[in-house]
């Protein structure tokens, strides 16, 4: 009784946690600080609960690198009171500070069951609410809203026909109602390139690629880093190596049209800002805590007119706010988080679910150095499943088939009913032989 209340709490969370998503782009304000500031305090609350029940078989392999990156967290957080030097210090600590305990929803969502419940919810009652909820919201910010669909594209060929024109239709229209949003277009067309891994799998080396892949995807942004400081290369200057005219019209809040070039480079002064400012005021290994930003040039009107500093507490690009936040340390144990889960899941998977969307947290991991910002959201929640997922035993022990079974499940509660029956029934009849024990230390 106990477990079905704590689900159904989860369950309950995510559809705050998509609202809070786009809340500042709709034309009518939801809700005011004080308000989402207890929603987000009740829904960590849930998830430490959570994480109690749930987490400690699941995530057994990778529990010791989520813990001390969460502990590492809680310490920069509680830092961050004695770095704090103005209210908007300490309002910037506390919007920060849920943003950086999310991941801890990591422990309970690892369970396959819990995973399924919080995505049949979203899917069941989260698009319902969408109707109300995006219809004054600028198109291009449906995405934030809808992340959880690009998960769900993954496991396309498991699902039956009227579920695959649903997860199409929505892929589309936030790919094409706004192609300015290059995030969108980016995180929701990736999957649906990754599903020919799963469609040509018997005539290309699926194991191979995903595990190169990963290790690209994991190293690369480091090799890149390093090339862009030395001068060498920079990769976000697409308009250098991209030679044509890509421009977009796009509708913000207030419903004005602006054109925007899409090889545009907007990342490169957030890294040269960031390490500016560590070299400035010397934090570099711990950082400066959530607390504080860094030094801005380019927002320094901006800011001086709302907190009387040139000092910006977010930067769109995930990396250079861990690293501001939470120093070097906290980017290595960040980084060692999303290796050990894509690690587990393209070596140490028996379906081919786990293999590619490993793949694709290891794109995560790259595009946190584009964006990601790690606040309090969809997105980042989002990323919390693919970690989940990850690092989940339940899930990487099953096969294709049982895979199928549980993503037909999100949709339609008699494949709950049937895997149950399953499963109930296979171990009621079988008695597993000691030499399975190797395989089971595999998965779990």
């Amino acid at each position: 009784m106990v477990r079905k209340i704590i689900i159904a709490a989860i369950c309950i969370t995510t559809l705050p946690i998509a609202v809070f998503s786009v809340q500042q782009f709709t034309a009518v304000k939801i809700g005011g600080t004080g308000l989402w500031w207890a929603i987000e305090f009740f829904t960590i609350a849930v998830f430490v609960v959570a994480a109690f029940v749930f987490g400690t078989k699941e995530v057994k392999k990778g529990q010791i690198v989520l813990m001390l990156f969460l502990l590492y967290m809680v310490f920069s957080i509680f830092r961050g009171f004695f770095k704090a030097e103005n209210y908007w210090d300490y309002k910037g600590l506390v919007n920060n500070a849920f943003g950086l305990l999310l991941p801890i929803a990591i422990f309970a969502i690892a369970d396959k069951n819990v995973l399924q419940s919080v995505l049949s919810f979203f899917v069941r009652y989260g698009l319902l609410l969408a109707l109300p909820i995006l219809i004054p919201t600028p198109i291009g910010a449906w995405g934030w809203y809808l992340f959880p669909i690009n998960f769900l594209i993954l496991f396309l060929p498991a699902l039956k026909n009227q579920w695959k024109v649903l997860l199409i239709a929505i892929t589309i229209i936030v790919t094409t109602g706004d192609i300015s949003t290059r995030s969108h277009l980016i995180k929701y067309l990736i999957p649906v390139l990754l599903l020919s891994l799963y469609y040509f799998r018997f005539f290309i080396a699926t194991d191979e690629i995903t595990q190169i892949g990963t290790k690209v995807l994991m190293f690369a942004p480091w090799i890149l880093f390093v090339l862009g400081v030395t001068g060498v290369f920079n990769v976000f200057r697409m308009n250098e190596y991209i030679k044509a005219n890509y421009t977009a019209e796009t509708t913000n809040a207030q419903g004005e049209v602006k054109k925007q070039d899409i090889t545009n480079d907007s990342r490169t002064f957030m890294y040269e800002e960031a390490l500016q400012s560590a070299k400035k005021y010397d934090y570099w290994l711990l950082g400066r805590s959530p607390a504080r930003g860094n030094e801005t040039f380019v927002f320094a009107d901006a800011m001086l007119e709302i907190t009387g500093r040139r000092e910006r507490l977010r930067n769109e690009a995930g990396i250079p706010n861990f690293f501001t936040w939470t120093g070097i340390i906290g980017v290595m144990f960040y980084f060692f988080v999303f290796y050990r889960a894509t690690y587990l899941a393209v070596n140490k998977s028996n379906n081919i679910y786990s293999k590619i969307i490993g793949l694709y947290t290891a794109f995560h991991w790259a595009y946190t150095w584009v964006e990601n910002n790690g606040a309090f959201g969809m997105n980042t929640f989002t990323i919390c499943l693919y970690l989940a997922i990850c690092f989940s035993a339940s899930f990487r022990k099953m096969n294709n088939l049982e895979v199928k079974m549980w993503a037909r499940g999100i949709f339609s509660k008699k494949y709950v009913k049937y895997m149950r029956y399953s499963e109930k029934n296979i171990a009621t009849t079988f008695t597993p032989l000691k030499k399975l024990s190797l395989d089971e230390k595999i998965y779990t």
